[in-house]
């Protein structure tokens, strides 16, 4: 029986035509792909947080390999446009007790035959924090982490919808 269910889901699946989204963004971007990320002279360390992660993703998201500026067939540069702390929650006595992070990032798409394309994305994650406090360096960390995973998430969407509707760049 776990046979038979195990082959109607794989059969359902094939027969839907599900294409993973990095395959589909892999058309888009190709299989070498330049990753520069433009450090904020306001925030530069929040920056290099993001750094890390965006190329963490490009990696383990979409199995691209990040190469030099030469050897690419696509380049992706990203800018830190804006990055916010809104408080969402109040205690009983007027403490803040949970927050908002915003991110927002601009992912500028060069391709090989010299065509460019802009894609603006948002993320955001809400986290907890103890009243009458301010927001820890690890609840910080956290929060941009959480936040730049749900940006490079709408990014890969965004590209796998371009992959599917596209032939090729």
């Amino acid at each position: 029986m776990k046979k038979y269910f195990v082959f109607c889901f794989a059969f359902l699946i094939v027969a839907c035509g599900y294409i993973p989204s990095s395959q589909m963004a892999s058309r888009v971007l190709g299989e070498n792909v330049f990753l520069k990320i433009n450090i904020s002279k306001q925030d530069p360390g929040n920056s290099v947080y993001i750094t890390d992660i965006l190329r963490e993703a490009m990696l383990n998201k979409l199995g691209r390999k990040i190469t030099d500026e030469y050897n690419a067939d696509s380049s992706i540069i990203v800018t830190m446009k804006k990055l916010e702390f809104h408080p969402m929650v109040y205690d009983k006595n007027g403490y803040v007790v949970n927050y908002k992070a915003e991110l927002y990032l601009e992912f500028l798409m060069r391709y090989k035959n010299g065509k460019e394309e802009l894609v603006n994305t948002k993320g955001s994650y809400n986290f907890d924090i103890n009243p009458n406090s301010i927001i820890s360096d690890q609840a910080r960390f956290e929060a941009i982490k959480n936040a730049s995973s749900e940006a490079f998430d709408e990014f890969v969407s965004i590209m796998a919808i371009k992959g599917y509707n596209a032939k090729s760049y």
